[in-house]
């Protein structure tokens, strides 16, 4: 038997739109069904600031230095300005390469979010040394100099891709990048910032749930890969579930 639900955030009983409960009329009696996500669709709404707009130095005395760009979807000349304001350094963008030069005080190098995870104080509200928020989601991990750092290759997208997660319809042998057994669906982003994102389960493929299931009600959630859901700023996700029971 074939049971479908088609989901939109619109008609959430809470949340947000990348973050949701749905909530059914009646309730569905699934006994090792299988579940594929078809006609995943949603606004690709993300700015290059969402996975983080700080950058971090070391300050010369074992602590950090900050210095945040405002939100924004950015070119590379557009960055490497917002970059130059903030901290008051040259930066200049070079568009052969796609690179940014930054200009750095003597033993004040930037930090990636790697060396980040020595410190354990000194972050901005909202980061830590896990979670940083650093800019180095699109600048990568620069080449230092003694005054310079340069971002070879920068890129204006915060995501590659990202998951559509549940927590009440959990897979089995499904293994996300943190240990999760809870995504649905990884969805690739390649169209750029304004452009209508499809996705789906690979043709001819279902997916085992766990055990037996009665659901009145779950959970969808559209996250970056360490789990964080996006921001879809008020555009809607929606997508057709497909359970064969």
């Amino acid at each position: 038997m074939t049971t479908v639900i088609f989901a939109d955030s619109r008609m959430r009983t809470s949340g947000t739109d990348s973050d949701f409960e749905v909530d059914l009329r009646e309730t569905i009696h699934l006994s090792n069904a299988r579940l594929r996500v078809d006609k995943l669709t949603f606004t690709d709404s993300f700015l290059t600031t969402d996975a983080g707009a700080h950058l971090y130095f070391s300050n010369g005395a074992g602590g950090l230095d900050i210095c945040t760009i405002p939100e924004g979807a950015y070119t590379g000349p557009t960055l490497a300005t917002a970059i130059q304001t903030a901290t008051g350094r040259t930066t200049t963008y070079n568009s052969t390469t796609n690179g940014i030069t930054h200009t750095i005080v003597a033993g004040q190098g930037c930090l990636n979010d790697t060396q980040l995870q020595a410190f354990s104080v000194g972050f901005p509200t909202g980061a830590s040394a896990q979670d940083p928020r650093s800019l180095n989601a699109v600048l990568g991990d620069g080449e230092i100099g003694a005054t310079q750092v340069v971002w070879p290759f920068v890129r204006m997208a915060p995501f590659n891709y990202v998951f559509l997660k549940s927590s009440k319809l959990r897979c089995v042998d499904h293994h996300g990048p943190r240990g999760t057994h809870d995504i649905l669906c990884v969805v690739p982003l390649t169209g750029g910032v304004g452009t209508q994102v499809e996705a789906s389960t690979p043709d001819g493929v279902y997916y085992d749930l766990q055990g037996e299931l009665s659901i009145r009600g779950f959970d969808l959630s559209l996250t970056d890969y360490l789990g964080r859901p996006v921001n879809l700023r008020g555009r809607p996700l929606a997508m057709q579930l497909t359970f064969d029971n």
